[in-house]
């Protein structure tokens, strides 16, 4: 599976209550199971939210893939950006 960076463009993501996300976040999760279940390689990392945005990680097989689980979630997919590499840092802030 590839990493992709998601753009979801929400005017007033950071206000939405955490309630709220928590609901959105499981509706998406079950159209996740249900998309594996049909044999479609796919599962969600993370999300931020930071101002009118959410940036979300996936590991999918394809972006068409994250384009159809946008669809059947009802949220939207403004932006996907192959991630090919990451860079881990261990800072250490003493």
């Amino acid at each position: 599976m590839n990493k992709y960076l998601i753009k979801r463009e929400i005017e007033g993501a950071d206000q939405i209550p955490s309630e709220k996300l928590d609901e959105i976040g499981q509706g998406s999760e079950s159209v996740l199971t249900a998309m594996r279940n049909e044999g479609k390689k796919i599962e969600q990392e993370v999300s931020y939210v930071a101002g009118n945005n959410v940036f979300c990680i996936y590991n999918a097989e394809s972006e068409e893939t994250i384009k159809e689980h946008g669809e059947r979630a009802g949220v939207p997919v403004n932006e996907i950006t192959l991630v090919p590499n990451v860079l881990k840092h261990n800072t250490n802030l003493d």
